[in-house]
């Protein structure tokens, strides 16, 4: 059996990491479709702010989630992309 090269093992870590990144995406996107409400939205429906509001109907951590979610999912495509062109670079000419 060949011998796995990095760029192998890294495809190999990103893979599960980046679907497990959709998965967050799916629960951090219902949490801010249920919970979100900024300050500017209670503004724009003409409402004050009620007394039950908090901190966490901005949903800082959902929001954090997408971002960290982004970067792996990136990493993944540049990474996939890189083994792409360097299979295709060493591979020889038929």
């Amino acid at each position: 059996m060949k011998r796995m090269r990095w760029i192998d093992t890294a495809v190999a870590v990103a893979g599960p990491l980046s679907f497990l990144s959709l998965i967050g995406f799916f629960l951090a996107l219902h949490d801010i479709w249920w919970d979100y409400a900024s300050p500017a939205v209670w503004a724009r429906a003409g409402q004050p702010i009620p007394d039950w509001y908090s901190p966490y109907n901005r949903t800082p951590g959902e929001w954090g989630m997408m971002q960290v979610g982004f970067v792996v999912i990136a990493i993944f495509h540049v990474l996939l992309f890189a083994r792409y062109v360097i299979r295709t670079q060493t591979r020889a000419p038929k």
